[in-house]
């Protein structure tokens, strides 16, 4: 178990929240997302703004995840994280776009920071919720939704695991997003 600085985290945020446009923002919020994940045990960053072959999509954080050692070991040994900081909460196109680019790598699951959540309800019949749950029934994806809330009081690597795990046993056994 890693220990976070919550000043850090707190800063990054921050940082992220005030940057002078979209581009600064976001590059803000994939360097706090790779300071958490890579604290992890198992875990190392690969890449970040990776463009497919064809430069139709781009992955915003990429981690690999050394399952035989990995906290994370009930991941994937890729481990795919789209990192949104926008004002308003993330709607059904955006999760969408995400899950489209989790299965289209194969991928059975994915981590979605989106700092103000996402649309809808948690019982995952309405707007953006509903789009996760009909994730895991037509595409077989897990997407893990990460919020503010959930980011700002981090205080060990144990907390984020834990989160994960609570995050993907109420996605496919209650089919409800925590």
């Amino acid at each position: 178990m890693a220990k976070y600085s919550n000043p850090k985290i707190r800063q990054l945020l921050y940082e992220s929240d005030t940057a002078p446009n979209s581009d600064v923002k976001g590059d803000k919020l994939e360097e706090l997302v790779k300071y958490l994940f890579d604290k992890i045990s198992g875990v190392s960053f690969h890449k970040k703004n990776v463009l497919d072959g064809v430069r139709a999509q781009e992955l915003d954080v990429v981690f690999l995840n050394d399952k035989r050692v990995s906290d994370l070991h009930f991941l994937d040994f890729v481990i795919i994280t789209e990192c949104k900081n926008t004002t308003d909460r993330l709607g059904s196109i955006g999760v969408r776009w995400f899950v489209d680019k989790l299965r289209d790598r194969g991928l059975p699951n994915g981590i979605l920071i989106s700092l103000s959540g996402i649309t809808g309800v948690a019982d995952g019949v309405s707007n953006a919720h509903s789009e996760v749950i009909n994730a895991v029934i037509r595409d077989g994806v897990s997407v893990l939704v990460l919020t503010r809330p959930e980011i700002v009081n981090l205080e060990t690597t144990n907390e984020l695991v834990a989160l994960l795990q609570d995050k993907i046993l109420s996605l496919t056994i209650e089919r409800t997003i925590t």
